[in-house]
């Protein structure tokens, strides 16, 4: 049965491909970095017990990591190069401690795996990945996930990338702790107090308000509609606070809405806004000449498509201000 030990040296000397038209950098020893990055996400997901199986899907699992993944990513790796989660995902199969498990009819030969660079064609023959129980069992203590995050950044990365990942780590887990608290606290006015006394860093509430507003939407945009999450976890709306967070310091899930880029801009232009009977409002000047406002204009008097739960809904408080603002009726 494998211990700790044995599990520190697998990480330590995972194959990773060597640097190729100078692709990878020193930051992660010239030497391809989507494993141990995937395998940091991992690590995160089980702390924060999102994962709480050794079996890892290609479905809701895969979403999450791939957003932790890309983070780190932006960490080491030079500004437009980009990945897909779907690579190291399959890879990773030829490691001992981690099995891909295939659909049924379907086999995984070295062929497969190599041709695997987007999750679309890695959902066509995987079901997940299998990580060894024992391996699973260390990862879901502090001591065992601390020694192989430890062993992963020593052995994969420079003292400066390495920095730069554990900065990460903390933003990451500081992100999780946050969006429970929203989550927590919502429909209460203490979110602001609790903030505050708490001090916590940009970087994490940005992570944890974002990923609490987009979820509660179901990643729909509140004005238009639209809808579009890639196979990779990307989506097409961002969290957008109703009272800006410059003036209110307000994570209160009901202080923001999931919008889509366009309407996120219009929203914080004016130029949309949400009535009290919540539906979408548009500004007198949006149609003025020359401007060309396409689809924007056909939303006036439409229902906005609000969460689920009828108390995440936006606030009648916080739009009162913006419409208040902008002088929308």
């Amino acid at each position: 049965m494998a211990d700790l030990k044995t599990y520190i040296e697998q990480f330590a000397n995972l194959r990773r491909a060597n640097a190729r038209q100078g692709f990878y950098s020193d930051a992660t020893r010239k030497k391809a970095p989507h494993k141990p990055i995937l395998l940091l996400a991992v690590l995160d997901l089980i702390a924060s017990e999102v994962i709480t199986n050794p079996v890892v899907d290609v479905t809701g699992d895969l979403v999450e990591l791939n957003d932790l993944f890309n983070l780190y990513w932006r960490r080491v790796v030079p500004l437009g190069q980009t990945s897909s989660i779907a690579f190291p995902f399959s890879r990773l199969h030829n490691e001992p401690f981690w099995k891909l498990i295939v659909r049924p009819g379907h086999t995984v030969s070295d062929a497969v795996v190599a041709k695997t660079t987007t999750v679309s064609y890695l959902r066509t023959y995987a079901l997940g990945a299998q990580i060894d129980e024992q391996l699973f069992a260390i990862m879901q203590t502090e001591p065992g996930r601390t020694s192989l995050r430890k062993s992963l950044l020593q052995a994969c990365f420079s003292e400066e990338a390495q920095q730069a990942l554990r900065e990460q780590a903390l933003v990451n887990q500081g992100a999780f702790d946050y969006e429970r608290l929203l989550e927590q606290q919502a429909h209460q006015p203490l979110v602001k107090e609790v903030l505050e006394s708490n001090n916590y860093k940009p970087a994490v509430r940005d992570q944890g308000f974002r990923k609490v507003v987009t979820t509660s939407y179901d990643h729909r945009c509140a004005l238009c509609g639209i809808r579009i999450v890639t196979p990779e976890g990307h989506t097409v709306v961002e969290a957008a606070h109703i009272v800006p967070w410059c003036e209110s310091r307000n994570d209160d899930i009901r202080n923001g809405m999931a919008l889509c880029r366009l309407c996120h801009w219009g929203f914080d232009e004016g130029m949309l806004g949400v009535s009290g009977s919540y539906q979408v409002i548009t500004a007198s000047s949006i149609g003025l000449t020359p401007n060309f406002a396409g689809p924007l204009q056909t939303l006036t008097g439409r229902a906005i498509i609000p969460p689920q739960e009828t108390a995440l809904w936006p606030a009648q408080e916080y739009l009162s201000e913006h419409r208040h603002r902008w002088k929308l009726k």
